[in-house]
Formats: structure tokens, C-alpha cells, sequence
């Protein structure tokens, strides 16, 4: 019998099969190491959260809107439940009255318009078109908005008559007294307010505000510019805005004649704390009438634990 014959394979096809096996692989970790040598993309950068200025002028722009368009729902959701506003002749009126008596005006979007911002309070000031101003059109606004949570609320509408630009100014100097005649008293508001104080802030707040009347009465600028913030502005009915430096400089003048200061009452007085800022709301009345009786808005800040007067609006307070 024929002897059987074994069948062998031949050992090319498993040569190509490796080969083609090993290409594969290879390229496989040659994909994965490119791609790990590669540098990822960068993940599209998330618009950052408005900054305080964008968000409290955004709730300003919404509230004129609502204004001009006469509604009162809108504009009631952008006022704090304490809200008040000032008019330029002084007259104060409460959330409720301005609510009721809201209707369609077109007042314009001001001018100048300037924002500070105090953390949970932030101030916007402008000039603005009103028929208050009389015979010019621009109406100084001060609006003092507090953060009720993640919102800005309006807190104090503040409006004022500024003097005319070309207007000189209306800081009428004391007349000379002997070096030796006494400063007067004053006895409301350097020794008493009429207010009791129910927060430590506003205790001290009330000590520091005392203390820099005082200094006014003694005509002295180096006790009053502790108690004052360098960035300071006060704005009178009919005045120019004055800083700092031109108030200390007025001082300055009125010691050299140890001229006699006085300094106005404190009729009614409210505060709002938030922290280490303050906002002060005050009637005041000048002793033997040498000044009518007005209404100011002021805004404390506590920096390096003194607290300081930022800013002051006084608003004459017209029949």
C-alpha cells in the first residue's frame, strides 16, 4: 500500500497574517501616541458674572424704563421697601406716593453719569433734563442703591440744583473775630442727636459725625480730614460740587480769621448699615435761620476703623 503523504502548510500565509497583525498594532500605538503628545484644546472660556457696575447700572436703565413707560409694577420690583425720593425743592416723598402718581415721562438718560461701588451699596450720580432746575435744565441726581440679596434696589432718590458752571463761588467767608473769641457750642449736633442709636456702626458713626462738626465749628482742617474720605464731595442747592481739598482749603481761610462756624441741627436722622458701609439720611436746620433748612443723603465707609463721610447731598428744602 501506498504510504499516506502529510500535508504541509505553507509558512508564508502566517508570515503575511503576523506582518499585517504587527502593522496594525503598530499604527494603533502610534494613533495613541500622537494624540497624547498632542496638547488639548482648551475647554471655551464661561462668560464671567457681570461686574457689580454692569449689574446696578443694568437695574438703573430698567428702572428709567419703567419710569418713562409708566409702569408701576415694573418700577416697584426695582425700589427697596424703605425707598424715598428727594425732588429738587427739597420735598420728600415716600415709595407708595411715588408709585401712585407714576405715569409716563420722558425723562432723559443723563449725562455724566458716574458709579461707586461700596459692595452691598453702590452710588450713581448724574445730570439729567427736569423742569425742576428751572431756568437751566440740569438736575444733579444722586441715587443711593443697596444689594437685597443677588438684586439692586433703589434705596434714595436724591435730586439737587447745582450752580451754573460759569457761577462764582458761593462760600461766603466769616467776618475777622479776635484770635482769642471762642468757637460756638453748638449743643445739637456736638454734644446730642436726636436719635437713639440701636447699632454699635451707628454709634460710631454718630461719634465720628460729631467730631467733624466740631472741627468745622473750630475751623480746623487737620482734625476734619481725618473723618473724611479722600474721595469726598459735597454738593449744596445752588453750589459747586466741593472735594476734599477745596473744603480743607475754605477752613484754612476761616481760621486765619478765627472767623465764627456754625454748624447746622440734626432735625430727624436714619440710618441703613451694611457692614462697613452706611448710608446716613438727615434734616437739618440752621441755628438763627443762617442757612434754610435742607436735607442731605450721606454714605460712611469704615477703612482702617475709622469711619469716614464719602459723600454728602444737601438739597434746600423749599415753601
Amino acid at each position: 500500500m501506498p504510504k499516506s503523504t502529510k500535508v504541509v502548510k505553507p509558512k508564508r500565509a502566517k508570515t503575511k497574517a503576523r506582518k499585517v497583525a504587527s502593522r496594525k498594532a503598530n499604527k494603533k500605538a502610534n494613533r495613541k501616541t500622537t494624540a497624547s503628545a498632542e496638547p488639548r484644546r482648551a475647554a471655551p472660556a464661561k462668560r464671567g458674572a457681570p461686574s457689580a457696575r454692569q449689574s446696578v447700572l443694568a437695574a438703573a436703565k430698567a428702572l428709567q424704563a419703567a419710569i418713562r413707560a409708566g409702569n408701576a409694577a415694573a418700577a416697584e420690583k426695582l425700589l427697596a421697601p424703605d425707598f424715598s425720593f428727594i425732588d429738587a425743592a427739597g420735598h420728600e416723598h415716600s415709595r407708595r406716593e411715588v408709585l401712585n402718581a407714576l405715569k409716563a415721562s420722558p425723562r432723559s438718560a443723563g449725562s455724566a453719569i458716574k458709579v461707586r461701588d461700596y459692595g452691598r451699596v453702590a452710588l450713581i450720580s448724574g445730570s439729567y433734563q427736569s423742569a425742576q432746575a428751572g431756568e437751566r435744565s440740569d438736575l444733579f441726581a444722586l441715587d443711593v442703591w443697596v444689594k437685597d440679596g443677588s438684586k439692586w434696589r433703589a434705596l434714595i432718590h436724591h435730586n439737587n440744583v447745582l450752580a451754573r458752571p460759569d457761577a462764582p463761588a458761593a462760600h461766603a467767608s466769616g467776618a475777622p473775630r479776635p484770635v482769642d473769641a471762642p468757637a460756638p457750642r453748638c449743643v445739637n449736633p456736638l454734644e446730642e442727636v436726636p436719635y437713639q442709636a440701636t447699632l454699635e456702626a451707628e454709634r460710631d458713626i454718630i461719634k465720628a459725625f460729631q467730631a467733624l462738626e466740631l472741627a468745622v465749628t473750630r475751623n480746623d482742617p487737620d482734625a476734619w480730614q481725618h473723618h473724611v474720605a479722600d474721595e469726598f464731595v459735597v454738593t449744596r442747592t445752588r453750589q459747586h460740587p466741593t472735594d476734599k481739598a477745596a473744603r480743607m482749603a475754605f477752613m484754612a481761610t476761616q481760621r486765619a480769621i478765627n472767623a465764627e462756624t456754625f454748624v447746622a441741627e440734626v432735625i430727624t436722622l436714619r440710618f441703613w448699615v451694611f457692614g462697613e458701609t452706611a448710608v446716613m439720611r438727615a434734616d437739618h436746620a440752621m441755628p438763627g435761620n443762617r442757612r434754610p433748612p435742607y436735607r442731605a443723603t450721606r454714605l460712611w465707609v469704615k477703612r482702617n476703623g475709622r469711619w469716614q463721610m464719602a459723600i454728602s447731598q444737601q438739597t434746600t428744602i423749599q415753601p
